[in-house]
Formats: C-alpha cells, sequence, structure tokens
C-alpha cells in the first residue's frame, strides 16, 4: 500500500468513528452531543428528575496539566452537604458518555467524566496507558483526590468503566499507596497484564488488536498534532480502512505509517517481545497488596481480555486485604452482556437465551450503593462470584473461583497417526484423533506442515478486531491437514467444564521457533464439519521456556530458540470458560500452528517481528506412554453445578425485583 503523503478528501473511502475503529463497545454508555466550552446544561431524566451538567471542569495534576471534565450531578447535591462521587476517565472523548453519567445522577451519585491526559479536550501528549513518562497513574490519583475535596463530594468517591477506562482504574493501583478518599473500583472487561492479555498471549504477538487498536488512536493523535491536515485522508487512514489487508503486512515491525507520522507506539510494543521492564508497568498482578478496598471485576467469556478480570479476582482474594471482592463473568464478547448475538454459526447468528444478558449498570449501581452508601440492608446479598455457564443456560453463583469441588481431569490425545483435518474431508465427515481419560497407550505420532504463507484464519475467539464469539469453526477447517483434531466419543451424560484449561503437548518442530495453538469446541450432534467455538490458547517456542508456567508472566522474560528436532513438553494455558457439554455432544481439541490474524505468523526463522523470510515447520506430536500429551480439564460434578444456581447476577433491592 502506498504511504507517500495525503490523499483528498472526497475519495469513496469514508473514515470509521474512532470508537468503531478501537474496537471497544460503548454498551451502556449513552452518546451525547459534543459539549461546547464552559456551558452549564440541565438536562430531565427518565425518572423526571434535572442532573445538572458542568462542562469542561479544569482539574489541574501535580506537573501543571490541565485536564477536563465534566460533571454531572443530581437536584440539590450541594444542599445535602456533599454526596457520594463517581470518577471515569476515558481516551474515547467524554461528550460520549452523558447516558451512563445521568444514569447514575439519577440514582443520586455525583459523576466526574475525564478526558485522560492528551485526548479531546484534556492538555498534554497522549501515549497509551502511559502518556507523558507514564502519568497514567498520578492523573487517576489527583483525579479522585480532585473530586472528594469538591463541594458537591461528601468525599466518598469509587471508579468505574470498561476496557480502556478499566485501565485507568488499575492504573492507580500503581501509586506507591491507593488515593486516602477512594472506597471503591468497578473495573470491566479488564486486563490484568498487558504483557499477558493485551500485547501479547502466550508469548505470541496480538497482531490485530496491536495494530487495529493503536492505529485508531493514531488517526486522533496525528489530527490533533496537525489539524491544517485534518479534512485530509492521511497513511493512518488509509490503514484504517484497509485493516484487514495490513495484517498480511511483512515485516510486522517497523509499521510503515507509524514511521512516516512519527509514533512510536507500536516500536514500543513490537520491539519489547518479552516480558520486562517495559511490560512491568502494565502489570496489575505487583500490586494487589495494596488494594484494601471492594472491587467489581466483570467481564466476558469471549472477550479478548477473558482471564484479566479472573486474574485480578483471584489475584485479590488470595492477597486476603480485603474480602469484598466480586467476580461477574457471563459469554460476551467486548461490552456486551447486553447482546445475546455472540458470534455465527454457519448461515446464522448464534443467540444465547435472554436469561444470559444482564443489566451492566443495575449491577454496578447495587454494588456501590452497598460499598458506598451503606446501602447492605437495602441491597440483595449474593454469592460474590455469578457466572453464566452455557448449557446449563443458567447463572451460577459461588464465594470462590474456580469451584472448590473442581475435578481437574486430564484427557488423552490419542491417533493411528491420523489425526489431521483433512481425513475428515467428505460429505459426512468423521474425525480419527481421539480424546480420553484413558491414559495408557503406545501410539504413532501425528504429522504436519505448517506454512505461514497460507495461516489458518481465526474463526471466532477473543477477537475484538476480527470475527468474534461463538462461532463455528467448519470454515477454519475446510481443505487443510495443518489441523489435528482430538474428540471424545458422544458423550452419554452432561459434562460441566468450568475453570483454566492446561495443555500439555509433547512436540518437536523442524524450526527454531514455531507456535503451537490449541482450540476447546462444543462438537453439537449431526454431521458438522466443524465445532462451536468454547475457548484457545497459544504458546509462542522463542519467547521464554515453554515447558514452564503458561500463566507465570516470568515463563516469558527471555529469548531462547528451539532445537530442531527435540521433543518438548510444551504447556499452553487455555483461557477460563464455563460450559456445560450436553449428552449426546462430543469435546473437541483441535492443535495447529496459526491462528491469524488474532496472532502474528510466526515465520518459523527465530528473527521475530522485524523479518519476512518464511520457512515451514514439519510439527510432530507424540501421544504415547512416554510422551501422554492431555489436556487438564476443569469437570465439575452437574449435580453440584444445578445445586448453586440463581436467578440472577444482578442484587435486587428490598422489596423490589432483578
Amino acid at each position: 500500500m502506498p504511504h507517500n503523503g495525503t490523499i483528498p478528501r472526497g475519495t469513496p473511502m469514508s473514515r470509521r468513528r474512532f470508537v468503531e475503529l478501537s474496537g471497544v463497545s460503548l454498551v451502556g454508555f449513552g452518546v451525547t452531543a459534543n459539549p461546547v466550552k464552559g456551558a452549564v446544561s440541565e438536562e430531565r431524566a427518565q425518572t423526571g428528575q434535572l442532573v445538572e451538567k458542568r462542562e469542561n471542569v479544569e482539574v489541574e495534576m501535580r506537573d501543571g496539566r490541565i485536564l477536563r471534565a465534566d460533571v454531572y450531578l443530581p437536584p440539590q447535591a450541594n444542599q445535602r452537604g456533599g454526596i457520594e462521587t463517581l470518577v471515569t476517565r476515558t481516551p474515547y472523548n467524554k461528550a460520549g458518555y452523558g447516558g451512563t453519567a445521568e444514569y447514575f445522577a439519577q440514582r443520586g451519585y455525583a459523576v466526574v467524566v475525564q478526558d485522560v491526559r492528551g485526548k479531546f479536550e484534556s492538555d498534554g501528549d497522549f501515549y497509551p496507558y502511559r502518556s507523558e513518562g507514564n502519568a497514567e497513574a498520578a492523573d487517576g490519583y489527583d483525579t479522585i483526590e480532585w473530586a472528594a475535596e469538591q463541594e458537591f463530594s461528601n468525599g466518598i468517591v469509587g471508579t468505574f468503566g470498561i476496557s480502556y477506562l478499566a485501565g485507568t482504574q488499575w492504573a492507580i493501583v500503581h501509586n506507591d499507596e491507593l488515593p486516602p478518599h477512594l472506597e471503591a473500583m468497578a473495573p470491566g472487561y479488564a486486563v490484568s497484564s498487558y504483557y499477558g492479555q493485551g500485547s501479547y498471549a502466550g508469548g505470541a504477538c496480538l497482531l490485530s488488536h496491536n495494530i487495529d487498536y493503536l492505529n485508531g488512536f493514531g488517526v486522533e493523535r496525528f489530527n490533533r498534532d496537525n489539524p491544517n491536515q485534518a479534512d485530509n485522508f492521511t497513511v493512518l487512514d488509509e490503514a484504517q480502512e484497509a485493516m484487514m489487508q495490513v495484517y498480511w503486512d511483512l515485516p510486522v515491525h517497523p509499521y510503515e505509517p507509524f514511521e512516516e507520522v512519527g509514533l512510536d507506539w507500536l516500536t514500543d510494543w513490537h520491539t519489547n517481545e518479552t516480558y520486562n521492564e517495559y511490560w512491568e508497568a502494565q502489570d496489575h498482578t505487583l500490586h494487589y497488596d495494596k488494594v484494601d478496598i471492594p472491587v467489581l471485576n466483570y467481564g466476558g467469556w469471549y472477550d479478548i481480555f477473558t482471564q484479566g478480570p479472573v486474574t485480578n479476582y483471584q489475584g485479590l482474594a488470595e492477597e486476603g486485604v480485603s474480602d469484598e471482592m466480586e467476580l461477574v463473568m457471563g459469554p460476551y464478547t467486548h461490552g456486551a452482556e447486553s447482546v445475546r448475538a455472540q458470534g455465527q454459526v454457519t448461515g446464522s447468528a448464534y443467540y444465547f437465551p435472554e436469561n444470559a444478558a444482564y443489566d451492566e449498570l443495575a449491577t454496578v449501581v447495587a454494588f456501590f450503593d452497598r460499598h458506598l452508601k451503606g446501602r447492605a440492608q437495602q441491597v440483595e446479598s449474593l454469592p460474590s462470584v455469578r457466572f453464566y455457564v452455557p448449557g446449563l443456560d443458567e447463572w451460577v453463583g459461588a464465594e470462590e473461583f474456580p469451584l472448590p469441588e473442581t475435578e481437574f481431569t486430564n484427557y488423552y490425545l490419542n491417533s493411528d497417526g491420523d489425526a489431521n483435518a483433512d481425513a475428515a474431508a467428505t460429505d459426512e465427515p468423521t474425525y480419527n484423533g481421539e480424546l480420553s481419560t484413558n491414559d495408557s497407550r503406545s501410539d504413532p505420532t501425528d504429522e504436519y506442515t505448517y506454512d505461514p504463507s497460507d495461516p489458518v484464519v481465526a474463526q471466532g475467539g477473543y477477537n475484538s478486531h476480527w470475527h468474534g464469539g461463538v462461532t463455528d469453526r467448519a470454515t477454519a477447517y475446510h481443505g487443510r491437514e495443518d489441523i489435528l483434531v482430538y474428540q471424545t466419543d458422544v458423550l452419554s451424560e452432561d459434562v460441566a467444564i468450568v475453570g483454566p484449561i492446561t495443555v500439555t503437548l509433547f512436540a518437536e518442530t523442524s524450526a527454531v521457533d514455531t507456535d503451537f495453538i490449541v482450540h476447546l469446541s462444543d462438537v453439537t450432534p449431526g454431521a458438522r464439519t466443524g465445532g462451536l467455538w468454547v475457548a484457545e490458547g497459544a504458546r509462542r517456542g522463542r519467547i521464554g521456556d515453554v515447558e514452564a508456567d503458561p500463566r507465570a508472566l516470568e515463563s516469558y522474560s527471555d529469548v531462547s530458540l528451539l532445537t530442531p528436532g527435540e521433543v518438548y513438553e510444551w504447556k499452553i494455558a487455555v483461557w477460563p470458560t464455563a460450559r456445560v457439554f450436553e449428552e449426546g455432544h462430543r469435546i473437541r481439541i483441535d492443535v495447529t500452528s496459526s491462528d491469524f490474524p488474532r496472532y502474528d505468523r510466526n515465520l518459523n526463522t527465530g528473527e521475530g517481528l522485524d523479518d519476512d523470510e518464511m520457512e515451514t515447520a514439519e510439527q510432530t506430536i507424540y501421544h504415547d506412554d512416554v510422551y501422554p500429551s492431555r489436556v487438564e480439564l476443569p469437570i465439575v460434578p452437574m449435580e453440584g453445578l444445578e445445586e448453586r444456581t440463581i436467578d440472577s447476577p444482578v442484587p435486587g433491592r428490598q422489596g423490589r425485583g432483578r
């Protein structure tokens, strides 16, 4: 694609709104018109109450930078001696959050919605998550303390927001101590470590997220810095319009559009391929011991950050500083808890039952009412962990995750050397790879050739910047020999898989670097080629030690090339999930070496993201008594799971329904 200057507006391609480009859903967030500077307006809520809106209120940071916020107040907030105050900080334009702010204000909260440093009405130079020397932590601290001192506040402050807005909350814990007036946080769809879930996973580069996400931010940054070119079609606009083609460009680094306009964000992300000091600045797991306030963690089983809320909940609970931690998870992609269609099965949308959706804002308000307003007696008490289980089609409540009755059970891979997907390329497909609890075997190996010039294209999954959700994997299998498929016999009873999954793969490769990627699918009755995607995990050979704990970030802290022809015991973390595989279905695991463009293509050369030369890799998977390749599934007894069902994840109020 050419990168020479700008193209005048008026071309057939139209620029998408950045909210769409960023892949961040604003479900539950109302959109209002852009504010007029200095104006004060009043807007009538559905409840009939007037909500006062103060626009572009200046907030000075400790280094003198001025950030600007819109403040939403319920009637007579000042006359009450101040009220509980909620703060959210966004890079997506505070003007778009009026609906959410009014919702909270109608329920008795003062709300501060602030543009982060360098975005829209706020001063400074923006760099995602680390503007002007990692100022995000200090900015969050200063804004909370400023809010607590205002005449409308009683000094009790909570924070809320999803995705990046969850990241600005977690940045606060990177201070030496929490702000004195911060009493509760509600971060939704958050990472626990940006290296572990945002930019990389299992050491593999999350290509579609990194490029599409940062290019969208780059469009805004360029237009802000170059207002005289705001009406031109720049190289960044061009890349955004052709993003599905851009993913194929090699080398991945450097990213030419950013090179041309002088942005270094992707250079930093893609030259720090290992977990190091750069990524420690966005690793929240290092700071759990400071969090002595209640935290509501919530997200989706099919979100790009699925692992984050679960890890954050578990880490906070293990630290034991506060016993007021909550976790809510459901069958959602990014920020889509009110959407029932989460993915696509061949020919139609995939709909979850009506009870799968829930009211995010009502859940957050109930959390704040309990912990900020002291209304524990008025708010229904629910288990601290609530999650939806597809297949059971019910909400389940517990006090810990994974559930204490979980039986981590090994299912072993087996075949006669013919587990390749292409072996099933018939009108009535069958598969020869087996998955069972039988651990006694002496079997042939399975082999395939991985060619990075012809990768497996991602189908469903955690792909906020690609086709995501519960998707039929039939298209992925079509005509390919580089996918190995292992599945159980038809299940004679329901099987519940709830929790984290670990794959142990005894494998050798002809290359000095390669990837292995594992998918878990639910195979419904009938002769469909692909199963319904449930969860996945990946591991990159040259990043760290492939035999080390796949969930420990330190396992990815160096570069270590593989020895061709040597058998390694690969450990692969499949992100946590919840699903009942029903009687008559099958549990399926497939193994391959690409899932593009969720992950970049491993070129098998060992040269990293700045290489554009490719080599094929001959992959061999062992499954015998010496090398028992297996998947450890978190099996929960059905009777116990059914006993834990609850009506809804949303706490009701005394005398009201949910």
